[in-house]
């Protein structure tokens, strides 16, 4: 029996996104794909932990705490991080948040409270050049 708890890719079709003037029957370029579903990398900002109040998660598991949300914000903004629009941030925030309490038992360290989802977008091959 396959289980619905935690679904990350939704196979429902009316929750698929396509590039735009996409067919099902033709298969989209790299480019298209690119524009469409960019390349980034996330960065969170939660509170509520004992080493400070706040806590940037970045690329690489890197983990940051500050006392002030300000010098968190300011520590990744600087760094290139852009905050999510309402429904993006709203998506990855129910995701992470379902794929914490999926964790039998409880996760095994205190992931806080999410507050605030950032990107970066990824430099692309034509950028590079």
């Amino acid at each position: 029996m396959e289980s619905q708890a935690l679904a990350l890719i939704d196979n429902n079709a009316k929750h698929q996104r396509s590039p735009p003037g996409a067919s099902p029957d033709i298969v989209p370029s790299t480019a298209q794909l690119r524009r469409a579903f960019p390349v980034m990398n996330i960065a969170t900002i939660s509170s509520g932990f004992e080493k400070g109040d706040f806590l940037v998660r970045e690329e690489k598991g890197q983990r940051v705490y500050f006392d002030f949300f300000e010098e968190a914000f300011n520590y990744i903004a600087y760094k290139g991080y852009i905050r999510m629009t309402g429904e993006d941030e709203k998506e990855w925030m129910d995701t992470m948040n379902n794929v914490h309490a999926s964790v039998k038992g409880g996760m095994k360290y205190n992931t806080g409270k999410l507050l605030m989802v950032l990107y970066k977008p990824l430099a692309t091959d034509e950028e590079m050049m």
